[in-house]
């Protein structure tokens, strides 16, 4: 009996150690030679990977690419999360329906292309292997072995059972944190409100673009009254604005793309070379259209196939930065990085050139960015530095309501909603 007590316990550890590993790195690219991981609803690239309890068969498009000439043998599996996107202990037959991992079998080489991949892509989820409850899920694909991880992704199901609402006023309810910064004043209703305790089993959680860095996790309401929850005069609802994102467009080698400085090509693959970025925050606002931070893969030529045709380009950026900061890092940050502020969307500083550097390997498509300076100590991170901070800013802001039932010990998604900070 003992024997198998301990056999229990150590499956146990490692199935928790196996979770913790890559919800610490969520959205993250474990091998250098996965590129280009784009999930969203079908149809709709720039959307968020969000779907519907009552809809989601297929509802998915999973697209990435892994260098070089071989295709691995890849497995998919779902991991249940919290709001706070940790595993939250469920077993995978509490929810999923179905097979408990699955195969990525849809594969093309590349075409005619100098840097070689194969491209997968597939619909999720499929109706083999369907999520049972709503919530935070984390996509995990891996390789033969559980522990051989390529790369999880994040994405949502949700039970929509709530009224989200917001506005931005002009100005902070408090100038003291800036009056350029912009503030979510959001409203919420939904049933049984008051029966299932708001101020002690609700969530909300707001996302300024795609970023997770300057997130608001497990926001409780300032206020509460019969009929809705109010967030409103809390300083955890005020974003720094920022600025319009800026763009780069590599869909044509033929003819020089947008911010280019030039184009050409080594033995093995293209290298483009930008034309040097500098601060923005000591001019005026100007307003230009961008995609919120997203990417988005095509070709010019549009009797090519962008998923196989598209070729990988080594793009140099540069932002000019006459004193090195001591303390602090420049990270690009974007859909371009996997809004990801890790090394490989840190950039290197040239001492000599009195300029931040980084290379990026990306295929042929369009890609907003912004250059945001992170504190080494805290981790803080700020866009005013390089950006400016402006209230005019056009930026998407995403509100994730969560309920947590005791009895089902699991964090419910029931509301999702998202609002434009100028509603255009």
């Amino acid at each position: 009996m003992k024997h198998k007590l301990l056999i229990i316990l150590i499956l146990a550890l490692h199935l928790n150690a196996y979770a913790q590993d890559f919800v610490v790195d969520a959205d993250k690219n474990h091998k250098e030679t996965v590129k280009t991981v784009m999930l969203y609803p079908a149809g709709f690239e720039l959307d968020k990977p969000v779907i519907s309890l009552s809809n989601m068969e297929n509802a998915l498009q999973l697209e990435f690419d892994i260098l070089g000439s071989e295709a691995p043998y890849l497995h998919y599996t779902y991991v249940h999360c919290d709001h706070k996107w940790q595993p939250d202990g469920l077993q995978k037959h509490q929810y999923i329906n179905g097979f408990q991992q699955n195969e990525l079998l849809n594969y093309e080489f590349s075409l005619n292309t100098y840097v070689d991949y194969v491209h997968f892509e597939t619909l999720l989820p499929t109706d083999d292997m369907m999520p049972a409850l709503s919530g935070n899920y984390m996509l995990v694909v891996f390789g033969e072995d559980e522990d051989d991880i390529y790369f999880t992704r994040r994405f949502c199901v949700l039970d929509d059972n709530a009224a989200i609402s917001a506005t931005m006023p002009r100005y902070p309810f408090d100038l003291g944190l800036g009056k350029e910064n912009q503030e979510m004043d959001i409203e919420i209703s939904y049933p049984d409100m008051f029966n299932n305790r708001p101020d002690d089993y609700s969530f909300v959680t707001i996302q300024q673009n795609g970023r997770w860095d300057n997130a608001v996790v497990g926001l409780k309401p300032t206020y509460i009254y019969p009929e809705k929850l109010s967030y409103i005069n809390n300083e955890k609802t005020v974003f720094e604005s920022g600025n319009q994102y800026l763009r780069i467009n590599t869909s044509n080698f033929d003819t020089r793309p947008e911010k280019t400085r030039t184009v050409y090509r080594e033995d093995d693959y293209y290298i483009v070379t930008l034309y040097h970025d500098t601060k923005r925050n000591i001019v005026t606002y100007t307003e230009e259209q961008d995609i919120c931070g997203m990417m988005s893969i095509y070709l010019e030529k549009d009797y090519l196939d962008s998923r196989i045709e598209g070729d990988y380009a080594r793009v140099d950026f540069v932002l000019d930065w006459p004193d090195y900061m001591i303390d602090k890092d420049v990270h690009i940050l974007g859909a371009i990085t996997d809004w990801r502020l890790d090394e490989n969307s840190k950039m290197d500083y040239d001492f000599e050139e009195g300029c931040y550097k980084k290379s990026l390997m990306l295929k042929q498509g369009y890609y907003d960015y912004m250059y945001v300076v992170k504190d080494r100590e805290t981790g803080k991170t700020t866009l005013e530095p390089v950006n400016g901070n402006f209230w005019e800013t056009d930026n998407l802001y995403t509100v994730y309501l969560y309920v947590h039932d005791p009895n089902l010990i699991y964090d419910q998604l029931i509301g999702y909603q998202i609002i434009r900070s100028h509603g255009k």
